[in-house]
C-alpha cells in the first residue's frame, strides 16, 4: 500500500461514508486511485489531481449485473451505467464475435463478460434448427464447441429451457460435466413458471447431484413470484442446498417481466402457469402498438407476424421479491434489455433495478439494510463468478466504484404507457469505471471507452 501521506493520486474521494462490504462495516474514509486501480482506502488525509467531495454520500463498489441482455449495445449500457452498474454478464440468447472484439479492442462504456448459451448458440452451431432433443452426435459437438468457449473465458453456460423445451436431460447433463470441469456454474432458467416450475426443480438438482456442477437460478421472481410459488420454491432450494447442492438465485425488482411475444413462453396453455391471467395482461413495450395492453386479436397477429415484439406481463406477486430478498442467496439482477432496446423502449429495469433495491427495499421498506443489499450486487456475485478483481473497495481492486445518497436514491424508471422506462434515477453522484469518472450527475461524460471485455481465466 501507498504511504497516504506522500502519495499525490490521480483521483481522490474524500470524507465518504465508505461501504466495506469485505470488512462488513460502514466507516468515513478516504480512497486514492491511481489509473484504473484503489491503491489506498484510509482515515487519513490524502489528495489527488482530481477530488470528488463525498461528504454525506454512500461509497460504494460498482454493481454487478451479472443476468443482462446489454451485449454490447451502447445505449443499453448508457442506461445501465447511470444506475451504478459498472460490469454485466450477458449471452444468454446470443454471442456475436464481432461485438466480443470490438470491445476487446476498443473497450466499452462498462465492463463486459459473456456466458455460452446452451439453448441459442450451441444448439444453433451444431444444427439443432427445431426444437427437439439433440441426437448423441450433436450433443458431443456441443460439448467440444462449448470447452472452447469456456477455454477462451466465457463465465458459465445457460439453459433458457422454457424457450427451448426441447432440450433433453442428456444435454444438459452432458453440458454440466463440462462447465463442472472448468470450475463454471451453468444458469438456469427453468422448463416452466408458476406452480408448474416447482416441479422441474427436481431436473436441476439431480444434474447437479449427478455432476456437482455449481447452479445458479435466474430470475426467480419471474419464474416462481407468481401465484404464491416462491415461498415453496425457496424451501427447495434451501433443502437442495443443506444436502450440499452448490446452487444460489438471482431476481429482478419488478412485478412484471418482458420477453418477446414469439417466445415459448406464451405457447398454448401459457395461462396455466400464471394462475388467474390473460392476454389482457400482456402490455405491448415496443413497436406500433407501444403502451397498449393485448387482447387476443392482437396477441394472435403480433405472435405470428411480429414475434419480436416486447412485452410486459404483468403476473407477479408484488411480496414475491421481499420474500426472495431475505435469503442470503439469492442476489439481484436485471434480465435488462431482453428484446428490443433503444430510446423510450423496453422496460424499466434497464434504468432503475438498484436504485429501486436501496430506495425502495432499504430505506423505504426497511427489507434488509445498506449494507446486506449492497452485498448482494457486488461481492457476492463477484465471488459466485470467480471475478477477483471487482466488487469490493479495497487496495489492489479495480476501481468502480458508485456514490450516492442513501437519503435520496430511487428509481424513476416505468413501463412504457405510465412513465419512461429508460428515465435515469435519483441520488446517484458519480459514477466510476476503471477510474474514470463515466457519470456525473445523470449525465454521461466524455469517458465513453473505460470498461473492458471481462474473462475468466482456467
Amino acid at each position: 500500500m501507498d504511504d497516504a501521506h506522500e502519495v499525490k493520486y490521480d483521483l481522490v474521494i474524500l470524507n465518504g461514508r465508505v461501504l466495506d462490504v469485505a470488512g462488513d462495516r460502514i466507516a468515513e474514509m478516504n480512497i486514492g486511485i491511481m489509473g484504473d486501480q484503489i491503491r489506498c482506502v484510509t482515515p487519513d488525509a490524502i489528495s489527488g489531481l482530481t477530488a470528488l467531495d463525498a461528504r454525506g454520500l454512500a461509497v460504494a463498489p460498482g454493481f454487478i449485473d451479472f443476468h443482462s441482455h446489454v451485449d454490447g449495445n451502447a445505449y443499453s449500457a448508457a442506461c445501465m451505467v447511470k444506475q451504478g452498474g459498472t460490469t454485466t454478464i450477458g449471452g444468454e440468447r446470443n454471442l456475436n464475435s464481432k461485438v466480443i472484439h470490438r470491445i476487446e479492442q476498443e473497450g466499452f462504456l462498462i465492463n463486459q463478460g459473456f456466458s455460452v448459451s446452451a439453448s441459442f448458440v450451441l444448439r444453433s452451431a451444431v444444427g439443432v434448427a427445431e426444437n427437439r432433443p439433440a441426437t448423441d452426435r450433436e450433443i458431443r459437438a456441443m460439448v467440444n464447441l462449448s470447452s472452447r468457449f469456456l477455454e477462451h473465458g466465457a463465465f458459465g453456460i445457460c439453459f433458457g429451457l422454457e424457450l427451448v423445451p426441447g432440450t433433453s436431460y442428456q444435454e444438459i447433463l452432458a453440458l454440466a460435466r463440462v462447465a463442472k470441469s472448468y470450475g463454471r456454474p451453468i444458469l438456469v432458467h427453468l422448463r416452466k413458471d408458476g406452480w408448474e416450475a416447482l416441479q422441474y426443480f427436481e431436473e436441476i438438482l439431480s444434474v447437479a447431484e449427478e455432476t456437482g456442477v455449481s447452479v445458479q437460478i435466474l430470475q426467480l421472481l419471474y419464474m416462481v413470484g407468481i401465484g404464491g410459488a416462491m415461498s415453496t420454491a425457496l424451501k427447495i432450494i434451501d433443502r437442495a442446498r443443506d444436502r450440499g447442492i452448490d446452487i444460489t438465485a438471482d431476481s429482478g425488482l419488478y412485478d412484471a417481466f418482458s420477453v418477446c411475444i414469439g417466445t415459448g413462453v406464451f405457447d398454448a396453455g401459457w395461462e396455466n402457469e400464471y394462475g388467474n391471467t390473460s392476454v389482457n395482461d400482456l402490455l405491448i413495450s415496443s413497436g406500433i402498438h407501444m403502451g397498449k395492453f393485448c387482447d387476443e386479436t392482437l396477441f394472435r397477429h403480433l405472435r405470428a407476424e411480429y414475434p419480436e415484439t416486447l412485452v410486459s406481463a404483468f403476473v407477479c406477486d408484488p411480496d414475491a421479491i421481499t420474500t426472495a430478498l431475505c435469503r442470503d442467496y439469492v442476489y439481484v439482477s436485471t434480465n435488462a434489455a431482453d428484446g428490443p432496446h433503444y430510446m423510450g423502449v423496453g422496460a424499466p429495469e434497464i434504468s432503475g433495478t438498484f436504485p429501486r433495491l436501496l430506495g425502495r427495499h432499504v430505506r423505504e421498506n426497511n427489507d434488509l439494510s445498506l449494507l446486506e443489499a449492497i452485498k448482494k450486487i457486488t461481492i457476492l456475485p463477484a465471488r459466485r463468478y470467480g471475478l477477483t478483481d471487482i466488487g469490493s473497495l479495497e487496495a489492489g481492486k479495480n476501481a468502480d466504484i458508485v456514490i450516492f445518497d442513501p437519503d435520496r436514491i430511487i428509481d424513476r424508471a416505468d413501463f412504457v404507457g405510465r412513465g419512461s422506462p429508460d428515465a435515469p434515477p435519483e441520488g446517484i453522484a458519480y459514477v466510476i469505471v476503471n477510474g474514470r469518472i463515466v457519470v456525473e450527475g445523470s449525465e454521461l461524460t466524455e469517458n465513453s471507452h473505460c470498461g473492458r471485455l471481462l474473462k475468466k481465466t482456467l
